[in-house]
């Protein structure tokens, strides 16, 4: 079998609170990572290093592996093993996959395999636990809301109710993605001493080793923004449940994908549920019901049933948590530091600085690409490899001033961005792994808040936003958007690359 785990471009890295660490392959933890550590070292085997791989379009998200590993060899091993089990229990239990065994079960087959009753009967433990706030049986209440959101009219009470009392209506994408976190946890154990699994937000880390964790802000849950707060993480699993970041959109009207089972009707769309647990399941069926019941059923759940931490926000910024991660303050957290280095600020010159409160926003979504030949050989996994990605900000004189975010650690690699290593030449951020609700594969937002790289608040004018983004097996591009920046939002469009789609730069208030 070939290393096909330790490939330097596949390492990714983006801004101080953007969710993803990057290590350079078989090299040493970096010193910027166990400083975010605090005084909690990374308590690793003097003989193991980390490895990290990256994907995409993985259950219909991201992924990201960290194995802990003597040689590149016995990493590939349980990046294999790992891959091999989340694909396995996909086919099992994909409502997406008109193949899977679930979807034959919902057109009349009996369950057959071991996982799908077992994983009905975790439902089943769940739904008693919370009091029917955890269900498996919306499948066609869901479909409803979809049909909603297609149609832009809101579903009849009456059409909800019947939907609800339809037969083998079942969906198991609430739990089943923990469900298989879980499972590919226990095949790894059995070939690395310890290691993480981060599925679109839900992050389940096994071992000795110690993780730092951000918890995104639902209220600018951006790749690269501030989390509300750190903690670390060890031999345990925390999940992030919320409307953020899917939802319904029905006649311009947002509506979280959570559905009440009490009401039909979805949850609150702009607050979020973090909880840890000792499984991914756990966790997620209890920020799952704290997002549906609310923050004081939440925590009395979470207190009854083993959770060690908990954070509860609402749309409105208001915050209430407990154990390992509770709030800073009595209303609220207060932001965690940059990573940036912050200089005074300087003095306001007349009215030009950009407006308190703007930002400028830009969503990166990245194309998926056919299967083909894998870089080690045999079939390529359905999955893709992410790319070296690079965000700039230029004046009107063509000078940079911020580098938004840069994607991948490994400077051979990074020098292959040749516009930007020419103008810039290195990144100096550093980065965490971050709980969040569960984003859409390939879909990623980073956001610039019109200061420059030490923090001063820039002017108002005409900026240049850059993309560059090279791809392993792929292409090496650019795309840009030009953008007046003065007290009226506005929008621009970034062009569509090779590697990316093209997407809408907004400029103005955060969107509520």
């Amino acid at each position: 079998m070939k290393k096909i785990f330790p490939q330097p471009s596949r390492r990714w890295l983006t801004g101080a609170a953007a969710g993803l660490v990057a290590f350079t392959p078989g090299a040493k933890l970096s010193a910027a990572v166990q400083v975010l550590s605090g005084d909690l070292p990374l308590r690793r085997a003097a003989d193991l290093k980390l490895f990290s791989a990256g994907y995409d379009y993985v259950l219909g998200t991201s992924l990201d592996l960290f194995v802990e590993a003597a040689r590149p060899r016995d990493a590939a091993e349980c990046e294999a093993r790992i891959l091999g089990e989340i694909e396995r229990l996909r086919g099992i239990l994909s409502t997406y996959d008109p193949a899977s065994e679930i979807s034959r079960v919902l057109a009349g087959a009996p369950v057959a395999s071991v996982e799908l009753a077992e994983l009905l009967a975790v439902y089943e433990t769940w739904s008693t636990r919370t009091q029917g706030l955890i269900t498996p049986r919306l499948g066609g209440v869901i479909v409803a809301w979809r049909e909603a959101a297609r149609t832009g009219q809101l579903p009849e009470a009456a059409a909800l109710t019947q939907a609800a009392r339809r037969a083998r209506a079942f969906n198991v994408d609430a739990l089943g993605k923990s469900f298989i976190i879980d499972r590919a946890v226990a095949v790894a154990r059995r070939f690395a001493s310890g290691g993480l699994i981060n599925l679109g937000g839900d992050i389940r880390a096994w071992g000795d080793s110690a993780w730092t964790i951000g918890v995104a802000d639902p209220r600018n849950p951006a790749d690269n923004a501030a989390p509300l707060t750190r903690f670390t993480l060890r031999d345990a699993a925390v999940a992030t449940s919320g409307g953020y970041a899917r939802f319904f959109d029905v006649g311009g009207r947002r509506f979280s994908h959570l559905i009440d089972p009490r009401t039909l009707w979805p949850c609150e769309a702009g607050g979020s549920a973090t909880v840890v647990a000792r499984d991914c399941v756990a966790a997620n069926a209890l920020s799952t019901a704290a997002s549906i019941g609310g923050p004081a059923a939440g925590a009395t759940l979470a207190a009854a049933h083993g959770a060690t931490g908990y954070l509860f926000g609402d749309a409105a910024g208001n915050n209430v948590g407990g154990g390992l991660i509770a709030p800073a303050a009595a209303n609220g957290l207060a932001p965690a530091p940059s990573a940036a280095p912050v200089a005074p600020q300087e003095a306001p010159v007349a009215a030009a600085h950009w407006p308190a409160g703007f930002q400028l926003t830009l969503p990166v979504i990245l194309k998926k690409h056919a299967a083909g030949p894998s870089p080690g050989g045999g079939p390529r996994p359905k999955e893709i490899y992410r790319p070296y990605v690079v965000v700039w900000v230029e004046d009107a004189k063509g000078k940079v001033v911020r580098t938004i975010t840069v994607w991948g650690t490994d400077e051979r690699y990074q020098r292959k961005l040749t516009t930007w290593t020419n103008e810039l030449g290195r990144s100096n951020e550093s980065a965490l792994v971050t709980a969040r609700a569960t984003r859409p594969p390939g879909s990623y937002t980073v956001v610039w808040d019109g200061k420059d790289d030490v923090g001063r608040r820039l002017p108002m004018g005409t900026y240049k936003i850059s993309l560059e983004l090279c791809r392993e097996e792929g292409h090496h591009v650019f795309g840009e958007a030009t953008v007046h920046c003065t007290t009226e939002p506005v929008t621009a469009s970034m062009t569509e690359t090779a590697e990316s789609d093209a997407s809408t730069v907004a400029y103005g208030p955060p969107p509520t």
